[in-house]
């Protein structure tokens, strides 16, 4: 009973038991009343009847004997009934019996019933009985024993129950059958995801069923397979280029470790050399580390200290730095508005030297870097662009070139620098709520737009 088609099986055969519960008491309603009312129809006729008779056939001065001379069985009198069955009794206001049907043998109706017609037992028979006073005073009561009716109305519930009881049989049969082919994608989903490991995440499920809520559930479940399988070699990327970064200057470490060791103790220019190399190799591991530190303090949204930050005046401050350090490069400021933004200073101006610092990079000697800050005050937006006259990106690394370590061209992988600045600049930018992006085209150089909000 843990299995969802079990239940939803038991859901189905309980919903349509509750159907049929209604239905069926509804139709013995219905029958019962209808069957009821005919009843009443025949008794209060006969009714009618009886009066009809004794004020024309009863005479002035002798009640009994024309009462007891009356044919009580006359098929006229009896004629209102479907069967002809109809009791009927006259008495005096002191119960004694004039008159009654032949087939009421020595048993006596209640004599002292007078009004609409009602359902009573009589000797163990449910009647339907009606009373009346005669216009001599005396009362007469006409009854009907309900057995058709009765016997109808149990013949028509055995008939409603027996095919209950096939209803149910087929709904459970039939909705195990059918609850368990609309959840087969579920069960495929199941095998699939028991089949899929860190060594092959490259299953998918087949979407053959119709565009219905187990289609999009299996279209989601393949996306997700798909991220699953993107961030996976993308884990294992990342994972082979920090080990690559880290195994040179590791391997420099261990060298010079090894060559003091042997011999080089003795020698000052050896110990002079290993010392500037370890000291060399660390400084780079140390970048490293931080700039993975960074990435992964980003990832946990660290609290930032959003203060009102002028991007001219970081602007500013960058481009002087950069002046100071590419002497044969030329750094402008091109278009350039007052904007406001609230973001942390710190983090603000990394990314803004991550992008300079890659302008300066891969610039050609004699190059040109634009920095242009602007406004779009109907979005309430700030835009500040780096602009560089270098190599460019080739179309198919723009993509990427927000990945960790990824450096998509020979020229990148040679540079300086683990391939994690554009990385580290996104998560900033979008930790501030902005967005960054990249145009770029091989020799035509490259143009790095960030957005933040204004303040």
């Amino acid at each position: 009973m843990r299995s969802v088609t079990w239940r939803l099986t038991i859901w189905y055969a309980a919903i349509l038991l509750a159907i049929l519960f209604i239905c069926g008491a509804a139709a013995l309603g219905v029958m019962r009343y209808l069957l009821y009312t005919e009843a009443s129809r025949e008794v209060e006729m006969a009714v009618a009847k009886v009066q009809d008779l004794t004020d024309t056939e009863v005479a002035n001065n002798n009640y009994d004997e024309s009462y007891e001379h009356m044919d009580l069985n006359d098929p006229e009198l009896t004629s209102s009934a479907d069967y002809g069955i109809l009791w009927v009794q006259i008495t005096t206001r002191k119960g004694r019996v004039l008159n009654s049907s032949r087939a009421l043998g020595k048993n006596i109706l209640p004599s002292d019933y007078i009004g609409p017609p009602g359902t009573a037992v009589f000797h163990g028979k449910k009647i339907l009985m009606a009373g009346a006073i005669l216009s001599d005073n005396a009362l007469v009561q006409v009854a009907k024993p309900l057995d058709r009716e009765v016997g109808f109305l149990k013949t028509l519930a055995g008939v409603l129950g027996l095919l209950a009881m096939c209803g149910m049989v087929l709904t459970i049969t039939g909705g195990r059958l059918i609850t368990r082919a609309a959840l087969r994608p579920v069960h495929s989903i199941t095998q699939t995801a028991r089949q899929i490991s860190t060594t092959d995440l490259s299953r998918r499920i087949d979407l053959h069923s119709p565009r219905d809520e187990l289609y999009t559930l299996t279209e989601t479940f393949n996306q997700m397979l798909d991220r699953l399988e993107q961030g996976f070699h993308r884990q294992q990327e990342f994972v082979t280029a920090a080990s690559h970064d880290l195994r040179t200057p590791l391997t420099v470490i261990k060298n010079y470790s090894d060559l003091l060791n042997r011999w080089g103790k003795n020698d000052p220019s050896i110990v002079n050399e290993s010392v500037q190399a370890i000291t060399k190799a660390v400084g780079t591991m140390e970048r490293l580390v931080n700039e993975l530190l960074l990435l992964a303090r980003l990832q946990t949204k660290p609290p930032l200290v959003a203060r009102p930050v002028s991007l001219i005046e970081l602007a500013e401050e960058a481009v002087q730095e950069a002046k100071a350090i590419a002497k044969n490069l030329t750094i402008e400021f091109g278009h350039v508005e007052s904007a406001m933004v609230a973001a942390d200073e710190h983090y603000l101006r990394r990314v803004l030297w991550i992008l300079i610092d890659n302008a300066i990079k891969y610039n050609r000697p004699g190059g040109k870097i634009t920095v242009n800050v602007a406004t779009e005050k109907e979005k309430k937006k700030a835009v500040l662009s780096v602009i560089d006259t270098g190599q460019g990106i080739a179309e198919g690394d723009l993509s990427r070139i927000f990945d960790r370590f990824y450096r998509g061209d020979p020229a990148r992988s040679q540079s300086k620098g683990f391939g994690l600045g554009l990385a580290i600049a996104k998560e900033i930018v979008e930790a501030h709520g902005g967005m960054i992006t990249v145009k770029s085209r091989l020799d035509y150089g490259s143009i790095f737009t960030i957005v933040l909000p204004l303040a």
